[in-house]
């Protein structure tokens, strides 16, 4: 369930009132993330959706390359059991847990240098209108229907370049978002050098890592970008478009994939 009544009491200053009501919130849930019957991570998201994000995460994060590196998958109540082929470096993904919180929450869970980031270069010449980048951030606004209800929600969208929606999610996180957007494509085995992923979150380094990591050439939000999300778009080569608003978008990177 995606989201709950409650009640509460409402409060309105220029009334001088109170008013007890009843409201929808939007739910959440810890999902625990076993690999090879070792914990994980536990992962707070949106209830629904726990195979594809499990496997985005792990795939947006560099845990896995791709779908054959996946043995199995199974999801129980609050679990997710996952068996990789050959051996997991542990070490490393413990490593990763460890999230640093600033007041931008844009910082990396773990240090990139700029090796690394050229590494995960994504090279794809794919050109996309603007017109096209516009018409994908009104529908995902309009299929944004637990955030118009609770307003506590972030969308993830992901398509093809012409327009095509692949896969949508809404996550109380927006990392979650779109770990599910890619899991749900990576299970359709969709060419991600041939996509756009469309957020409604703001694009810190750690955002548009997840499309580096995935081979997604062009990234548009609804939101702002981070001073580190717009390095990572420029160095790994992502066209990194944000403030999609009314008729009006800023290209912060690689403006040469966009075109009129």
């Amino acid at each position: 369930m995606a989201s709950e009544h409650v009640r509460l009491h409402r409060v309105d200053l220029e009334k001088r009132s109170k008013q007890e009501i009843e409201d929808v919130v939007a739910s959440d849930e810890a999902i625990c993330v076993f690999i090879n019957d070792e914990f994980y991570r536990t992962m707070i998201a949106t209830p629904g959706m726990a195979r594809e994000l499990v496997l985005g995460h792990l795939f947006t994060e560099g845990v896995i390359g791709s779908m054959e590196d996946v043995a199995e998958l199974e999801v129980q109540p609050l679990k997710v059991r996952v068996e990789l082929r050959g051996e997991v470096d542990f070490e490393g993904l413990n490593m990763s847990k460890v999230d640093l919180i600033t007041t931008a929450c844009g910082s990396l869970s773990t240090p990139v240098n700029p090796g690394q980031l050229e590494a995960l270069g994504v090279s794809s010449d794919v050109q996309i209108e603007a017109e096209v980048i516009w018409r994908m951030v009104r529908e995902l606004n309009l299929r944004g229907e637990k955030y118009k209800e609770t307003g506590g929600t972030h969308s993830a969208m992901l398509c093809k370049v012409d327009g095509e929606v692949t896969s949508f999610a809404e996550d109380v996180g927006r990392h979650n978002a779109v770990d599910k957007v890619v899991g749900a494509a990576l299970l359709e085995g969709v060419d991600f050098g041939e996509c756009a992923l469309v957020s409604s979150g703001r694009q810190s380094s750690e955002m548009v890592l997840k499309a580096a990591r995935s081979g997604v050439p062009v990234v548009a939000s609804v939101a702002a970008p981070l001073t580190s999300g717009i390095q990572v778009a420029r160095v790994t080569g992502i066209t990194l478009v944000c403030f999609v608003r009314g008729r009006r978008m800023n290209v912060y990177s690689h403006n040469e994939r966009v075109i009129f």
